[in-house]
């Protein structure tokens, strides 16, 4: 795992299979994402390396209702983290309805050796869970969090019906989710793109909505595969939709 400090206060989190996000204002510390159930430990860690304790966690902000990005999710719940994610996403959050890739989308494509050796690694991190919480606070798109380092929330359906990303308009940034990646276990290309379509619930919706994200001033392109990219967002979407 890297953890870098790659804006004022935003600590990025990369892995082999998902990254998440620690932010730091002072003593409020926030995350955006908690990776899969079989890194807990790996957020913990993240979270001391950006100079902060878990005690200190008040927030978590889900991009959106993936295994990948909620492993934690539970657990921080439990010792009273907020949990805060996009209104479409709650009944997902709270284990009402799911909208994720099933075992049978990984089996009819495992014949292919990069999704084997994906779907081996990720299984040993908990991958075939899907964890849960019963309370959930719905953030409202364009208005800034009252959390560490303020995010706006920016509504990106497509991946899933309320998935979202997260602006830091002072730093220039914004945090993608699984809108659009920079890379990915699944992929042969590195850079902006979207992921394969077998993990969008409406491929369609994702795409006619993603150029939203190329009216935002930021130039530091956080996703939630793939490192860091400093570059234009307009052009990191522009790049994404040409594939």
């Amino acid at each position: 795992m890297e953890v870098t400090e790659v804006a004022d206060g935003i600590w990025f989190a990369h892995t082999e299979f998902v990254n998440w996000i620690v932010l730091v204002e002072g003593d409020r510390v926030a995350l955006v994402d908690c990776g899969y159930p079989g890194q807990a430990a790996l957020v913990e860690e993240s979270v001391r390396r950006a100079g902060a304790t878990m005690e200190q966690v008040e927030a978590l902000v889900v991009t959106h209702n993936h295994v990948d990005h909620t492993g934690s999710m539970p657990a921080l719940a439990a010792r009273g983290v907020r949990v805060l994610a996009g209104a479409e996403e709650l009944p997902m959050l709270r284990g009402e309805r799911v909208e994720s890739a099933t075992t049978a989308d990984v089996l009819v494509r495992a014949w292919r050796p990069r999704v084997l050796r994906w779907a081996l690694g990720i299984a040993r991190l908990g991958a075939s869970g899907h964890p849960r919480v019963d309370e959930v606070e719905a953030v409202v798109p364009g208005q800034p969090l009252d959390i560490a380092r303020s995010p706006v929330p920016v509504h990106l359906p497509g991946h899933t019906s309320g998935h979202q990303a997260l602006y830091f308009p002072q730093q220039r940034a914004v945090a993608t989710g699984d809108a659009l990646v920079t890379g990915h276990s699944l992929s042969r290309v590195g850079g902006p793109q979207t992921i394969d379509a077998f993990f969008h619930h409406d491929t369609a919706r994702l795409r006619a909505t993603l150029p939203e994200l190329a009216l935002l001033d930021a130039d530091l392109v956080l996703p939630g595969h793939g490192p860091v990219a400093h570059v234009p967002i307009a052009q990191a979407v522009g790049e994404a939709l040409s594939h």
